[in-house]
């Protein structure tokens, strides 16, 4: 049923209603909120058509009517005008860009730190490489006479540190080999690569100074081991409680979160445009009365998702204009912090 501008005024009204107070609307608070109001009487047909639609429900039979996730989607997608983010949020956000460090693996939680911050909800970004993550250069630079930090570098910029202990009688001729294996046998190689019976082979390749050098082979390996190519990040955990009201149904959202491919797969169709998705589509129980307002970030090497978690009461107008400028300003700064590892 194609809705009329009368139903899509009613419909609009209701839902800003809504948002702003948390309390179902009746016609007669309805006649004052739209422009030219019809009577009382025409106002509660069309409130009625609209509830035999699935866009209103009525909580109680003398209560007014309220948005169900469907009528808020149609309000989110058709009916809402695009507001432009107002110049002191983007001040806000471009400041709190600037406090940010080049470290790759940093950005992305806390770009979701600032959204949280902004919005008051819990955030969570998503990052994704789109080509396999290698290994770029290992260094090992000497803190003492007997110590040493293994720095593990990634393709994707993210680093990994350990500090190594120098066994006694620990020479130039097994660091020499060391290196030797990290440049011709580990550099280059994918994370995934870098495993059980290939470090077998390597410290097999070392000859008479595998057994000197087995603790630092095994500790790029552990390094490596850590690395999680796909990663999802949580950010204002604290806002997640508040939200749901329910200690146990924020610890199932958290427990979702921690099973990244499930929580990756609800932003598959989410592009550069901030988009809504209502839990309840999601085909997980535990988002049911949850709304998520995402966005997406990226170019030809990697791909991601920032989002806030929210319930259907949330000013959809403030937060898609400022999780897309996140997302904007957080690219930006991932593509500059990969370039300066480039160079």
């Amino acid at each position: 049923m194609e809705l009329t501008p009368r139903k899509k005024a009613v419909l609009a009204a209701i839902i800003k209603s809504y948002i702003e107070t948390g309390e179902p609307v009746g016609s007669k608070i309805l006649t004052g909120l739209i422009e030219n109001a019809p009577s009382s009487a025409t106002l509660r047909n069309e409130m009625s058509e609209l509830c035999g639609l699935g866009l209103l429900s009525q909580p109680h039979t003398s209560a007014g009517r309220i948005p169900t996730s469907s009528g808020l989607n149609l309000y989110v997608n058709s009916l809402m005008g695009k507001n432009e983010l107002p110049a002191g949020a983007k001040e806000y956000i471009d400041k709190r860009f600037e406090e940010i460090s080049c470290n790759p693996e940093e950005i992305p939680l806390k770009a979701g730190k600032i959204i949280s911050d902004l919005t008051g909800l819990p955030a969570v970004t998503c990052y994704m490489p789109q080509k396999a993550v290698t290994i770029k250069r290992i260094e090992l630079m000497a803190i003492s006479r007997h110590s040493a930090v293994i720095l593990l570098i990634l393709s994707d910029g993210r680093t990994r540190n350990r500090i190594f202990r120098f066994s006694p009688g620990f020479d130039n001729s097994k660091l020499h080999s060391f290196r030797k294996i990290c440049d011709e046998k580990i550099k280059g190689l994918p994370v995934s690569g870098l495993n059980k019976p290939y470090i077998q082979t390597l410290l097999a390749s070392a000859g008479i100074n595998s057994l000197d050098i087995l603790p630092l082979v095994s500790s790029v390996f552990e390094m490596a081991e850590s690395i999680d190519e796909r990663t999802v990040e949580l950010s204002g955990e604290t806002n997640l409680y508040n939200i749901c009201g329910d200690e146990e149904n924020a610890r199932r959202i958290i427990s979702l979160v921690g099973h990244k491919e499930s929580f990756i797969s609800i932003y598959k169709n989410i592009g550069k445009q901030a988009a809504v998705i209502f839990g309840n589509e999601t085909g997980y129980t535990e988002l049911k009365n949850a709304t998520m307002v995402a966005s997406g970030f990226g170019k030809d090497e990697y791909s991601g998702v920032i989002s806030v978690i929210g319930p259907h009461r949330i000013s959809y107008e403030q937060i898609l204009p400022s999780i897309e400028y996140v997302a904007s300003k957080l690219e930006t700064a991932m593509n500059e912090a990969l370039k300066d590892m480039e160079d």
